[in-house]
């Protein structure tokens, strides 16, 4: 059987997952989403309402799947299967962070040096963020928030951490808090009402918005290497 070196699953707690929750830090359209509100008169009643929302319906999904998928499945996977899985989620990251290098894969960036940051005005969102309101940053925290690969990675390795369902709760919504860290922090600092320290906030978020790709291929060799030797090591007997 391997030998497991992630000694912090022992207490309970995925590496794994907390690993993929610093990947899922930044996303474009959440740095979007946090710009355009704090260019706004009210930014903190807009961020509120946009990390509530956005965090009680990912979180809600993450407990019910560790909840109801840890009821029919073995509190510990093999670690081959494991190694498996982790390899293979390393490979795609490694070859989407080689795709945009290479440009052989167009991601969702937009080289502009004079562009505000945020999505298309004529999409969906572009249109939401234009003319935000309370209700409309709620619905944009849910749809920018939304489960995709990385989590649903996570809370697979979240559910293998641990036989403990309560264990497995507190995991899902400390990924999540990491998820919210970047709006979470511009929440935190607007309440101040500085007019410099906002400004700062908005410098931040455009120099996020205008060095994406290069962010992008960093977070996405960074997890695919981690995923590999994670693999590896899974593997070793």
């Amino acid at each position: 059987m391997a030998c497991t070196v992630w000694s912090v699953q022992h207490v309970g707690v995925s590496l794994d997952a907390l690993v993929l929750a610093l990947a899922s830090v930044i996303r474009l359209t959440s740095v979007a989403s946090v710009y355009a509100m704090l260019s706004t008169a009210r930014p903190t009643r807009l961020l509120t309402a946009y990390i509530v929302a956005g965090f009680v319906f990912s979180a809600a999904i993450g407990i019910v799947l560790v909840t109801v998928l840890g009821v029919s499945t073995a509190p510990h996977a093999r670690d081959e299967v494991r190694a498996v899985i982790a390899i293979t989620l390393g490979a795609i990251s490694l070859s989407y962070a080689a795709g945009l290098l290479s440009g052989l894969v167009s991601g969702p960036v937009h080289d502009r040096a004079d562009a505000y940051p945020g999505p298309d005005s004529k999409s969906w969102l572009g249109r939401q963020l234009a003319d935000l309101s309370i209700p409309r940053a709620a619905i944009v925290g849910v749809l920018t928030h939304l489960p995709g690969l990385f989590y649903l990675a996570a809370l697979s390795a979240i559910i293998n951490s641990t036989p403990s369902s309560t264990s497995r709760i507190l995991q899902v919504v400390l990924y999540n808090a990491i998820w919210f860290a970047m709006p979470l922090t511009a929440l935190l600092l607007a309440t101040r009402r500085s007019d410099e320290l906002q400004h700062f906030l908005r410098w931040i978020t455009e120099w996020i918005w205008h060095h994406q790709r290069e962010i992008v291929v960093a977070v996405f060799s960074f997890l695919g290497v981690y995923l590999i030797v994670r693999g590896v090591m899974d593997l070793r007997p």
